[in-house]
């Protein structure tokens, strides 16, 4: 077996971390999570890499370079999936990054700079509230302090969650004392249809969409189902529904914006109980700031209107923001260099997807590399990329960690 196709067997492994019927369940710091960790850790020590660790779990994988004083090129993705996740979702673009240093290892491909492959923790938010926890804290984006004692949905703080035997951090393996990265790789399935309608294999990411995460509590009054007037209700439910409905509104006056409610807890949610109290997220996205503020505006004003018609309060959280990313033109470039040196076509295109990468991109050069996803589909158990497309994405990814070695050499940047 190739070291490209190693990826696809790893994969499958990867796959039976967390799965069950309606696809893989992989949260931060649980059992299955820290097995990912674990078979990573494993792969990068057969391999002779070196291992390190952070303090949120985040766990690096080192080839070094011929001048090992230079800071490394790090590439990688995470773990961690969503209730429904699929296969490739970020575990592609870790077991992606390994893959690829055993192909500049068998081939003898030096670089200048040492390379780390990276297994980010916590990037979809699941079970602990803030997406790109690992990558945020590494950027300095989130203090690691604050992001330990996130309280999870089960009431586990991620200190507590990381001190566990079975879900915390890897024995054995040291701390990491630096936050000090050249440039930063990411390869990722696309998680769109852009690529396969376009009939092209590989996409070169142009920049990453802002996102705005809010929380909003819906307070009205509970009562029996038969017997409050519909003209005295304060139903929360209700309510909420309005303002779902104005968030869609608002997200489709806006170009390319897209506006999500994802989750939503009714209390007491009882069948015969007017609804007392509803929260519910909020995830906006938009290539622009304009367009996200036009957005929280809409909303905030159909708060306010529907506050005072269905007499209920409505508090408003908004817990994470991050601003349009736009990736590294030198970057990009050296990934087109590669494509055309493979025989390969590359495309331009944007993610709405948030990656790791929008954390990296606020400190160092940083660039994506896609691959098709079949039917445009992620976040579900049906998640698929061909297996040549897979291969091929590790392949690029290989040769883009050596051109951009190269490229970083030639600016001068260490």
């Amino acid at each position: 077996m190739s070291d490209a196709a190693n990826v696809l067997a790893r994969l499958a492994q990867l796959a039976k971390l967390g799965a069950y019927g309606a696809g893989l369940d992989r949260p931060l710091a649980s059992p299955q999570e820290r097995a990912a960790r674990d078979l990573f850790a494993g792969w990068a020590r057969a391999a002779g890499f070196a291992l390190r660790q952070d303090a949120v779990g985040n766990v690096f994988a080192r080839r070094e370079g011929t001048r090992p004083g230079l800071k490394p090129i790090l590439t990688g993705s995470h773990l961690d999936t969503v209730k429904t996740g699929g296969a490739y979702d970020g575990a592609y673009g870790v077991v992606g990054a390994i893959c690829a240093l055993e192909l500049l290892e068998a081939r003898g491909a030096a670089t200048a700079h040492p390379i780390e492959a990276v297994a980010w923790v916590g990037e979809e938010g699941s079970r602990f509230p803030l997406g790109c926890l690992g990558s945020s804290v590494f950027a300095g984006i989130s203090r690691a302090d604050d992001a330990l004692a996130i309280v999870g949905d089960d009431g586990v703080s991620l200190r507590d969650a990381l001190a566990a035997s079975d879900g915390g951090l890897l024995p054995g393996v040291p701390m990491r004392a630096d936050r000090d990265v050249a440039a930063y790789l990411e390869l990722h399935v696309e998680q769109g249809p852009i690529l396969e309608e376009a009939g092209v294999s590989l996409g070169v990411v142009t920049a990453i969409f802002g996102q705005r995460r809010l929380r909003a509590t819906v307070t009205g009054v509970s009562g029996h189902a038969g017997t409050v007037p519909m003209r005295m209700r304060a139903d929360a439910l209700c309510a909420a529904s309005e303002l779902v409905l104005e968030l869609d509104r608002a997200a489709r006056t806006e170009a390319d914006a897209v506006a999500t409610v994802g989750r939503m807890l009714v209390e007491p949610n009882g069948t015969n109980v007017v609804p007392g109290r509803v929260t519910f997220s909020l995830d906006l996205r938009a290539p622009d700031e304009a367009s996200l503020d036009a957005i929280e505006r809409a909303f905030r004003d159909a708060v306010a209107d529907v506050s005072r018609r269905r007499h209920v309060t409505v508090d408003v959280e908004a817990f994470e923001r991050r601003k349009p990313t736009p990736m590294t033109p030198a970057l990009r470039a050296a990934i087109h260099r590669v494509a055309a040196a493979m025989g390969r076509e590359a495309v331009d295109c944007p993610s709405g997807a948030g990656h790791d990468a929008m954390s990296l991109g606020t400190i160092v050069p940083t660039a994506m590399i896609f691959v098709p996803s079949i039917g445009g589909r992620s976040h579900v158990a049906e998640e698929r990329t061909a297996d040549a497309d897979v291969e091929l994405g590790v392949e690029a990814l290989a040769a883009a960690l050596v051109e951009v070695d190269a490229t970083l050499g030639e600016n001068g940047r260490g």
